[in-house]
């Protein structure tokens, strides 16, 4: 039976009661936001989904399309940045959801979790939580998936991968094609080889640099879609040492590839990775101690962790996310996941606390919420 609107603003009331007596104190930050925020740390292909204003002083401003940046704004502005605080928030956020029928304002609720040391306890705290709160809204046959980032890039650095190797990995999660993409290019990065590859290869990086930014001056290259003839040749610079000296070799993307195609249930994909490290004479203990602390942490607090799903290529932006990811999603809703989440202890360092600051926590989206419930 479908809720009505006053069972709905019931049900959220309820919702927001639970969290608040269990520590989280309730945020409102304000609607209006500085846009360069949210571009600097999520790239400029986030402009095109922000609903954007301009003040009176010429700042460019945004509707907010998350809360987690406000209300880590708000925790840097409010005291001591390093101190613990737990923070809960409903309200409207604004963002364009192309290829999408669902509206583009609509109503988030989220926790939000800065101090805390035990972060495996941390971690499954927010994943109960944020769990939990869904099913108070009705949600129904959820399913938990989860993953972590530093799994695949700890293989990188064991296998001395350069570091533009390295680099081009870590900025592949979160993004159209993945790690799946990057590592499929690496067959043709090394196929096609240009002349300049192996020159450039061989010189000190300041010396390279200085080589093809003589041959754009000869060429007369003019900037290309933004890019400045400085931009270009850093470009080509990465390209050659991608290809040349520094390319994969097939035993190694081979290995990767396998190890990102992992997706299973948490101990499943445990043993898959012991297996590949020991396949690849390296040791997966400091990846995995984390990870097997988390599941007995997520345990604890009375998630079966036997049917969650682990995958090895699941992750976000690494811009400040700092590994463990998850996201609840039900089949009765199509358009994307009804809690998501993760780890993001850089965030409050990049927005301007002195000291780094362990934060983590998730975002309920309302609307698929009820939708998986029938209402």
């Amino acid at each position: 039976m479908s809720m009505t609107s006053l069972q709905r603003s019931d049900a959220l009331a309820g919702m927001m009661r639970t969290l608040e007596s269990g520590g989280f104190a309730r945020v409102d930050p304000p609607i209006l936001q500085p846009a360069e925020v949210f571009l600097d740390l999520s790239g400029e292909e986030l402009r095109r989904r922000l609903f954007q204003v301009q003040d009176p002083a010429g700042r460019e401003l945004c509707l907010r399309p998350d809360m987690t940046i406000p209300v880590s704004r708000n925790h840097i502005a409010s005291g001591d940045p390093a101190r613990a605080a737990d923070y809960c928030y409903l309200g409207p956020v604004f963002r364009h959801r192309p290829g999408s029928d669902e509206p583009d304002e609509f109503t988030q609720a989220g926790i939000e979790s800065f101090g805390a040391q035990d972060t495996a306890s941390s971690d499954a705290r927010i994943v109960a939580l944020g769990v939990a709160a869904a099913r108070g809204l009705g949600a129904q046959g959820m399913t938990i998936s989860i993953g972590d980032p530093t799994i695949l890039l700890g293989f990188a650095e064991a296998l001395d991968l350069p570091a533009a190797w390295q680099r081009r990995l870590r900025a592949a999660f979160g993004t159209p094609g993945g790690i799946k993409g990057v590592l499929d290019s690496a067959g043709e990065e090394a196929g096609g080889t240009s002349v300049y590859a192996g020159t450039l290869g061989r010189l000190d990086p300041e010396a390279a640099r200085k080589l093809v930014m003589e041959m754009v001056d000869i060429a007369g290259i003019a900037p290309v879609g933004g890019r400045t003839p400085d931009e270009i040749a850093e470009r080509l610079i990465e390209r050659a040492s991608l290809a040349g000296a520094g390319a994969l070799t097939p035993g190694t993307r081979n290995l990767l590839t396998r190890l990102a195609g992992i997706d299973a249930s948490p101990a499943e994909a445990a043993d898959q990775i012991v297996a590949l490290s020991q396949e690849a004479g390296i040791r997966a203990d400091a990846a995995l101690a984390p990870f097997d602390a988390r599941l007995e942490a997520l345990r604890a607090v009375g998630i079966d962790t036997d049917v969650m799903r682990f995958s090895a290529s699941f992750g976000r932006r690494l811009d400040y996310y700092s590994g463990f990811v998850f996201e609840a999603s039900a089949k009765a809703v199509d358009t994307g996941p009804i809690v998501a989440g993760g780890r993001y202890d850089a965030l409050l360092g990049l927005l301007g606390s002195p000291v780094p600051v362990p934060g983590v926590g998730c975002a309920i989206w309302i609307d698929r919420a009820f939708k998986a419930g029938g209402v």
